[in-house]
């Protein structure tokens, strides 16, 4: 029987009580209507699983390999959870594919995200598909094969709130309404206090979403409009870039507003994330495609023709060295042959074997064979020193073009999160240099083809980090898939870098050092924070999960971003006739997120909504928020009963 990890159902539709006197997992399930189906229950599933409850909707997850731990944070969330493989068509029947809203397949792998995706797709066609994909041509091949599906790329998705991290500039994050040229931009701004008085009188009808007090450690999310400043607090505010003009407002780096609104537009591709969880014959495949990739045609032929040499010289000299040469000693077999045969053509000359008493035509051949043999073995050994030559000169290089790169961004961990923000940054303007770890490393070639400088090398050892151009980067920024490995690379570089300026031996050594920092689990981040200072943590699955928690609800989500720890969310979403958000004004909806525009039946945006506006059925708004906020508001949206869902929403 398929087990199934109960969990609170508070303000959830009803579901029978999972003890050994029910009779079956089906029947557990089949009150379930108009849920969501998470398959894979990894970092990127687990959360996305915890959003879409916290939303109203009810979830069943589906993973066979589900850890302890991320079994009981789903148990707290209320989710329900088969431990089985979401590659059986009858265990997604069991999990209700059948009456579900859609099937997120969020697996590490790409290609269990395939396999998952093509048996749903199997067994329930009419039903929405959520996939998760790191390698971008397989996702367009999935996308162009089923037309249910929806692919998301969580490098993609997280990398251009990463670029502006790196990036210097009081502009945090940009984004646009639509696609089109002439969209407009707004822009997320961040400055210092240095006069007070109210915000309204300082800043008009620009939108606060984020306010820290001088000496405070948590920010106020989304304050109103009446809130007096104080010198020394710390403001996010976001408008249009009309407004920032109308208002005369000097903003360093606003120009970067409309090159970070262009970030997420799919247009840098991310190469695909290595492949998890091969067998023993894909490696071997995988290692010959690798040799076959390093020896190129004209090695392979070269080599072909020191082997076809050794067989027709091991062939002639077997059947008639004894019976054509005087000098021949008795029993000479086909090793001897082959003996003789190397022996000749790497023109060793032991003395042992000869053609010296053979017949003229065996001498010929002799002759014959030390030229092509030796020509032949020269063109070989000329193949491998250019192999190993190139190699060195490749890391060679590498150091010195980044010992001669200034103000550039280092960038430590060439996985897809990596690639992704290596374009975003290039696309920017900026110069990077990666330090990589695995020589091997399927990226490198497309870091190299972009002419990025690569360190091969342990980005937590100090002499990597001066290869680097330590002293002279205004960034560093650790992005591999292992959080506590990315701490010890940005502690160990701004150590260095503290020791250099101390010392005062680089000259031009910058006064500061940016500091980004991929962390894998979001409560790590406040660790950080509180006890080593550092601002500018992120997690990709932080800011992929709401792409995916829209596209399975069928919400828009335009773009993901931080201001300091709290990831924020900017979405587009209709409202629903009968649902909580028709009636209410702004103000008395209180939902801690901001309406930044509202579209109604004319067709025309309104950017100011005042605290008195009442929406109305088939509005459409641009919401920006902290995600809890914007998960709030969804819920709110939703009707009563939903077409197909047999349960009522919370809130």
């Amino acid at each position: 029987m398929t087990a199934v990890a109960p969990g609170p159902e508070a303000g959830r539709p009803p579901v029978a009580d999972p003890s050994p006197s029910v009779p079956s997992v089906p029947s557990v399930l089949a009150v379930l209507a108009g849920h969501v189906i998470v398959a894979g229950l990894g970092g990127l599933g687990v959360r996305l699983a915890e959003q879409l409850q916290d939303s109203g909707v009810a979830v069943v997850g589906v993973d066979d390999r589900l850890t302890a731990a991320a079994r009981r944070r789903l148990e707290r969330a209320g989710v329900r959870v088969l431990l089985e493989s979401p590659h059986v068509a009858e265990v997604l029947r069991e999990a209700g594919i059948a009456t579900a809203l859609a099937v997120a397949i969020c697996h590490d792998a790409d290609l269990a995200n395939l396999q998952t995706a093509l048996i749903a797709a199997d067994v329930a066609p009419a039903v929405r598909l959520v996939v998760s994909v790191s390698n971008a041509q397989l996702g367009d091949q999935i996308a162009d094969a089923l037309d249910q599906a929806r692919v998301l790329n969580l490098a993609e998705l997280a990398g251009p709130s990463f670029v502006e991290a790196c990036v210097r500039s009081d502009v945090t994050h940009a984004f646009t309404m639509d696609d089109r040229a002439d969209a407009e931009v707004f822009a997320a701004i961040e400055e210092e206090i240095t006069g007070g008085g109210a915000f309204r009188a300082r800043y008009g009808d620009l939108t606060p979403i984020s306010l820290r007090r001088a000496g405070a450690r948590d920010a106020e999310v989304c304050p109103p409009r009446d809130t007096p400043l104080r010198p020394g607090d710390r403001l996010t505010v976001l408008g249009r870039l009309a407004e920032f003009d109308e208002r005369g407002m000097a903003v360093s780096g606003l120009h970067d507003a409309r090159l970070f609104a262009a970030l997420g537009d799919g247009d840098a591709q991310a190469p695909g994330a290595a492949r998890r969880g091969r067998g023993t014959a894909a490696r071997i495949r995988e290692f010959t495609a690798i040799i076959r990739g390093e020896l190129d045609r004209p090695f392979r032929l070269a080599l072909l023709a020191v082997l076809t040499i050794m067989t027709v010289s091991t062939v002639v000299l077997s059947l008639t060295y004894a019976d054509h040469n005087r000098a021949a000693p008795p029993g000479f077999g086909p090793l001897d042959a082959l003996y003789l045969t190397v022996e000749t053509m790497v023109t060793v000359g032991y003395g042992d074997f000869n053609f010296g008493a053979a017949d003229e035509w065996l001498q010929v051949f002799g002759i014959g064979l030390m030229l092509f043999g030796a020509l032949s073995i020269a063109v070989v050994y000329a193949f491998i020193t250019n192999v190993i030559i190139s190699r060195r000169l490749e890391r060679a290089m590498g150091r010195g073009r980044a010992g001669a790169v200034r103000d550039h961004v280092i960038l430590c961990g060439l996985g897809s999160v990596g690639v992704a923000t290596m374009n975003g940054l290039l696309r920017a303007g900026r110069q990077v240099v990666v330090i990589e770890r695995d020589e091997n490393n399927r990226f490198l070639p497309v870091a190299r083809e972009q002419g990025v400088p690569v360190i091969l090398g342990d980005a937590t050892v100090r002499s990597t980090l001066l290869e680097a151009g330590l002293a002279h980067a205004t960034t560093i920024a650790a992005l591999t898939s292992d959080g506590v490995a990315n701490l010890e690379t940005v502690l160990s570089a701004r150590e260095a870098h503290g020791d250099l300026r101390a010392a005062g031996g680089s000259r031009g050594t910058r006064g500061d050092l940016r500091v980004v920092l991929r962390v894998v689990d979001v409560t790590l981040a406040d660790e950080v924070e509180r006890r080593f200072g550092i601002h500018t943590a992120r997690s990709a699955s932080a800011l992929a999960t709401p792409y995916f928690v829209g596209a399975a609800l069928g919400h828009d989500v335009l773009s993901t971003f931080y201001v300091e720890r709290t990831p924020f969310l900017v979405a587009r979403m209709t409202v629903r006739a009968g649902g909580g958000l028709v009636g209410p004004t702004l103000w008395e909806l209180s939902t801690g997120t901001r309406v930044l525009a509202v579209t109604g039946a004319a067709g025309e945006p309104d950017y100011r909504p005042g605290r008195h506006t009442r929406l109305d059925p088939g509005d459409e708004l641009l919401v920006v928020g902290p995600v809890t906020g914007i998960v709030d508001m969804v819920r709110r949206n939703q009707r009563v009963a939903m077409p197909g869902q047999a349960w009522t929403s919370a809130g």
